[in-house]
Order: structure tokens, then C-alpha cells, then sequence
């Protein structure tokens, strides 16, 4: 129950006692008084009436007697009057029986009057004659009664309703800044550090607006210095330190989403063959600026990314280029080695070893294909390159078509919980989550590459098909298994975008007694920064249906920690080199205690993941990560 609520509650029980008692006690002195006022008017009428019927008692049967009482009788204010001789005989008496109309009986019975009697001696001359007995009719006191308590009750009601309503317009300005403090508390733990330029003007909501301003501000400033840091390990952790080149992590991921994201290119890899002999023949410091020299040569081209991959080493990225502009390019890159040979005296610098990538490349093939490419470049002649092309798929795009569409419509994908994460904050360690993987087959049993099936599936747009197809047999699975960890489901984005695939979600998830909380909808953070806002949309919509998301794969050079506060969701995954000889470098110990730090602050649960290694494990364990699967 809200505050106002509580309040008005209260006040309105408060003012309630306040008027029942006033009212009771109105009520009450009003019949005090009528009671009063009725005994003064029958003792006034019985002291009046008897000096009238004095001089007539000589004759205790004179007709005047019972004229002159029935005069006064008549007028209705009287229950009885009896007149009665020295010796107590009754000589009249008059009586009314007819009870007052418009007095409800609940009154009477609720708050019975004293009925007033007077008593007059009548005396003739110097002797008593008899004595007159006048008795007051309630009835107009109840009607007096009535009257003035429906008048009083009447015009406390209305009091008492603008009253109520008085006080609903003051609770609502005097609660109203609360309702902004808690606006503002709700955009602070979502992220959004505003402060409150109106101040309220009560004192004690001022004083809490106050310290929320500064809570905000002072968040907002760390956030901000987290993410300065951040970012500046980020660039370190990317970075050749020598050269200022992207490094071999960076190469690898790099390339994995080139060739999984549909874009075809060519990717090369450079090594000087003989490093240690030049390190020999003229001093590490000659070598360095060799390196530094070379690197600012693989940077001038466009469009191209350059990698130091370690020690002699290099990679080149070049994406959606065309053979012509390959080729062109890596001329470019060899009049420029030539010539930095020169300036060394050395005749053979390098060899480059070139592939061609497209969406049905197998990532794991690509690497040797450059080392094959490299060793057959060495046996062309000084500086040469050699573009390796034979890395077609198996199979034809209509047979991929078909195996996706069979797989899709005979429910084939097989799926098995891996890469089990644990909590070791507890003794023992508790598991907090797993990942459904998706195995497909060929009509023959051999397993197909996972990454390429759903690459292709999205080039011949089934893919939105195929998420329903496994998330609907992931939730079975949980079903049959009674699962009671979370579960990492991977989506594309073509589903996380479709408003269509987020209806069926929603009537899939109601149909089920899967505990929603236990479905982690996940994207990779390259993808989602694709299309940040519909991610940011989906997993506001997932999270509105009581189930959660999380973004794997995140290194802050792909998504800003800034943005992170905007997209709602409950989980992130930390790409595999984050941690990977973690023990060995304290840029990315320190990186992933200001990511844990920051996941606190945006109430976000970070997980590494694949950490093989026993001491980059306790580096790990001892950042208190919310998971770590091994």
C-alpha cells in the first residue's frame, strides 16, 4: 500500500474519531437540553394551570374544570394531565396516546428521554382542593432530537468530506516529490544517473532529494571513471605494445565475425622468416624500430586492419574486398616492404600467406590455410605472397538449403546442456547456469559445423524458423528433465528483431511450468551492437515476461560500458581472452575487477567462461564473479 494511501487511511480514521465523538456529544447535550427545557414547560403549565382552575374546585364536578384543562390539553405538548381531590380521587384525566410522525423507532430506542411530570396543589382560599398531575409528550422532544441530529450530522459530513479532500490535495503535493525521488531511484538503478533540479519544498523531502542528487552524481562520476579505465585497458589489452598494432586475440575474434557474419574477404597472415638472426645481426633496438617501421606500412592501405600476432608475426584483415583490390593492395604493401628492406639491407623481409573467407568458411580451417599459403609464398621468391582459394565448402548452397529446411521441419536439432557454470562463492560451488548447444547432423549421421549451419540458415532466412525449432525443444528438455538451473539459449538477431518471434515467445513461455527465470536468451555482444536498439527492446520485453538475457562474448571494445546500463539485461559473458593468462597480466586482472565492479553498479551478473588454467582460475575466483564455467 502506498504512502498516501497509509496516510489518507489514517487521517480520515483519525478525523472520524474526532467527528464520531463530537457528534455523539452534540447529540447527547442536545437531549440533555431538551429534557431540561420539557421539565421548566410542564412545571410552568401545571403552576399556571392550577392558579386557573382554583377558583372552580369549590365544585369539583364544574364542567369548567375539564374545559379549561382540554384547552390547554389540546395543544399537543402534553402526555397526560389528571387532576385529582385532597383525598388522591381522580377526578380528570387526559391522556394522549398518538405517537409524533417522521421519528424513526431506532431513535427512541437508542436514546430514550426522561418524560418530565409536574405537580400543582390547587387551593381554595386557605384550603387544598386537589392536585393537578401535567405530564410532557416526548414525542416533539424526539422530533426536536431528530431534526438537530440529522442537522448536525449533515453539516459535520460535509466538513468531513472537505476535509478529506483538503487533506488528498495536500498528501498529493506533499508526496509528489516522493514520487520523483522514486523515479529517480528507479533511473539511477537502471543506469541513468539524473538528479532532481526541482526541490520540494518540506524539509525532510529536501533533505532526501538532496542526498539522492549526490548519490546520483557521485555514481555517475565513478561509472564514468570505470569506464575511462575500462577503455584504457581495453586499447592496452588489444594493443602490441611494441608496434600499437591490434593483437592475435583481437585477430582471432575479429575474424571469427568477418566470416560468421556473412562478409566475404581475404585474410593474410606476414612472418619475417628469420627474426632471431636480424635480432643477432643488428641489436634489438635495430629490431624494434624494424617492427615499428613495418607495422606503419600495413597501417597506411584502407579498409584494411593490421595485427601483431607476437613476435614476427602479423595478420591482415580485409573484409568485403574484392580480388582486384586484394591484389592491389598487397602490391602496395610489397613496394613498401621492398623498400624497407633496403633501408636494412636486407634483400627478403617477408612472406604473406593469403586466404579467401566467405560465410561458409570453417574458422578452424582458416588459420592453417594461411600457414600453407605462408610456406608456399616462401618457395616463390623474395617477398611474395600466395593466395590460397581452396577452401570451398563440401556442400552447395541448395544442399545447405536443404539440410537446414529438413532439420527445421523433422525437429532434428539435438541439444545437450554444456559448458556448466558455478558460483564458488559457496562451499561447495553451487551451479548457476548451462548452455544449451545445438548438435545438427547430415542425412548420414556426420556432424555438421554449427556456426556455418546457422550462417546459412540466415542467408536463406530460416533462421528465425530454426530458433523456434530449438528453443521450443530446449524447453522440453527442461521439462523432461526438471532442469532448476538457468539455461543460455543463443538467438540471432533476426528473431531477437522480429516482433513475430516475440509474440510466439511470449504464448510458448505461458504454456509452460518452466520457471521463466531460468531461460537466459542470448545474443553475442557483436551482433547485439549491430542493432543495439532492438536488442535493448528485446530484452526489455524479456525481462517483462519474467525471463532474462544475457550478452556473450562482451569485451568493452565492442560495446561501451556507457551503453551497457541502456539494454536491460541480466547476465554478461566475458569473452574467453579476458581471462585467458589472466595470471600473467595484471591489465586484465585489473580489467576484470572494474568489469565486476561495474556489473554491481548496473545489478548485472558477469560470468567468464572456459577458464582452463589453474592459476588464471584462482585470479579469477578471487574477483567473486557471479560464474565461472571451466
Amino acid at each position: 500500500m502506498s504512502l498516501s494511501k497509509q496516510l489518507l487511511i489514517l487521517l480520515s480514521f483519525v478525523f472520524f474519531i474526532v467527528f464520531s465523538a463530537s457528534f455523539i456529544l452534540s447529540v447527547g447535550n442536545i437531549k440533555n437540553y431538551l429534557e431540561v427545557q420539557s421539565e421548566f414547560h410542564v412545571q410552568d403549565t401545571a403552576t399556571s394551570l392550577g392558579l386557573s382552575l382554583s377558583p372552580y374546585m369549590v365544585d369539583d364536578q364544574d364542567p369548567m374544570l375539564r374545559t379549561m384543562m382540554n384547552a390547554i390539553f389540546d395543544m399537543g405538548y402534553y402526555k397526560e394531565m389528571r387532576l385529582e381531590d385532597i383525598d388522591g380521587k381522580e377526578l380528570i384525566k387526559l391522556s394522549n396516546t398518538e405517537q409524533i410522525e417522521g421519528v424513526p423507532s431506532w431513535l427512541i430506542n437508542l436514546m430514550p428521554m426522561d418524560v418530565a411530570t409536574a405537580v400543582s396543589e390547587i387551593s381554595s382560599g386557605w384550603n387544598m382542593s386537589g392536585t393537578l398531575y401535567v405530564t410532557a409528550n416526548p414525542g416533539y422532544g424526539y422530533l426536536k432530537l431528530y431534526e438537530q441530529a440529522k442537522a448536525t450530522l449533515t453539516f459535520s459530513l460535509l466538513i468531513f468530506l472537505a476535509a478529506i479532500i483538503l487533506l488528498i490535495i495536500i498528501l498529493r503535493l506533499t508526496l509528489k516529490p516522493l514520487k520523483n525521488i522514486e523515479q529517480q531511484a528507479n533511473e539511477i538503478s537502471a543506469g541513468n544517473f539524473i538528479t532532481t533540479q526541482d526541490l520540494p519544498w518540506t524539509l525532510e523531502v529536501k533533505n532526501v532529494a538532496i542526498s539522492m542528487n549526490s548519490m546520483s552524481k557521485k555514481i555517475g562520476d565513478m561509472i564514468g571513471r570505470l569506464n575511462g579505465k575500462l577503455e584504457s585497458l581495453s586499447e592496452n589489452l588489444k594493443q602490441d605494445p611494441l608496434t600499437k598494432l591490434l593483437n592475435q586475440a583481437t585477430f582471432e575474434v575479429n575474424l571469427k565475425q568477418a566470416s560468421s557474419s556473412g562478409d566475404k574477404g581475404y585474410a593474410a597472415i606476414i612472418k619475417f622468416d628469420d627474426l632471431a638472426f636480424l635480432t643477432k645481426d643488428k641489436g634489438n633496438q635495430a629490431v624494434d624500430d624494424l617492427l615499428i617501421e613495418f607495422a606503419a606500412i600495413l597501417n597506411k592501405p584502407q579498409q584494411v586492419l593490421a595485427y601483431r600476432l607476437y613476435g614476427s608475426e602479423f595478420g591482415l584483415l580485409m573484409p568485403s574486398f574484392g580480388n582486384k583490390k586484394m591484389l592491389e593492395t598487397i602490391e602496395q604493401l610489397q613496394a613498401g616492404i621492398e623498400q624497407l628492406g633496403g633501408n636494412y639491407q636486407l634483400d627478403d623481409l617477408v612472406h604473406i600467406g593469403i586466404i579467401h573467407f566467405d560465410r561458409t568458411s570453417e574458422y578452424n580451417k582458416l588459420y592453417p590455410a594461411m600457414i600453407e599459403a605462408y610456406e608456399q609464398a616462401k618457395n616463390i621468391g623474395h617477398n611474395a605472397y600466395f593466395v590460397n582459394d581452396n577452401l570451398s565448402s563440401s556442400m552447395s548452397d541448395l544442399e545447405w538449403k536443404k539440410v537446414i529446411k529438413e532439420a527445421i521441419e523433422n525437429n532434428t536439432p539435438e541439444i545437450t546442456f554444456t559448458a556448466q557454470a558455478f558460483n564458488y562463492q559457496h562451499d561447495p560451488a553451487q551451479k548457476v547456469m548451462e548452455e544449451a548447444f545445438t548438435v545438427i547432423r547430415d542425412s548420414g549421421g556426420n556432424l555438421l559445423p554449427i556456426g556455418i549451419f546457422f550462417s546459412m540458415a540466415q542467408e536463406f532466412n530460416m533462421v528465425e524458423a530454426l530458433d523456434k525449432c530449438i528453443v521450443n525443444k530446449v524447453i522440453k528438455l527442461m521439462e523432461e528433465t526438471n532442469t532448476e538451473t538457468a539455461i543460455t539459449i543463443n538467438l540471432s538477431m533476426v528473431s531477437v528483431s522480429s516482433h513475430e518471434f516475440t509474440n510466439w515467445l511470449k504464448a510458448r513461455l505461458s504454456s509452460t511450468h518452466i520457471n521463466p527465470t531460468l531461460l537466459a536468451f542470448s545474443v553475442t555482444a557483436y551482433s547485439a551492437m549491430k542493432d543495439i536498439t532492438s536488442f535493448a527492446n528485446f530484452a526489455s520485453f524479456v525481462k517483462s515476461i519474467g525471463a532474462t538475457t544475457l550478452l556473450k562474448r562482451y569485451s568493452s571494445d565492442i560495446i561501451d560500458v556507457e551503453i551497457l546500463k541502456d539494454l536491460h539485461i541480466d547476465y554478461l559473458r566475458l569473452a574467453r581472452d579476458l581471462t585467458m593468462a589472466i595470471s600473467n597480466n595484471s591489465d586484465k586482472a585489473q580489467f576484470l575487477d572494474l568489469i565486476q565492479e561495474v556489473g554491481n553498479l548496473l545489478e548485472i551478473k558477469v560470468l567468464a567462461e572456459s577458464v582452463v588454467d589453474d592459476e588464471d582460475f584462482e585470479v579469477v575466483k578471487a574477483t567473486k564473479l557471479y560464474g565461472i564455467s571451466r
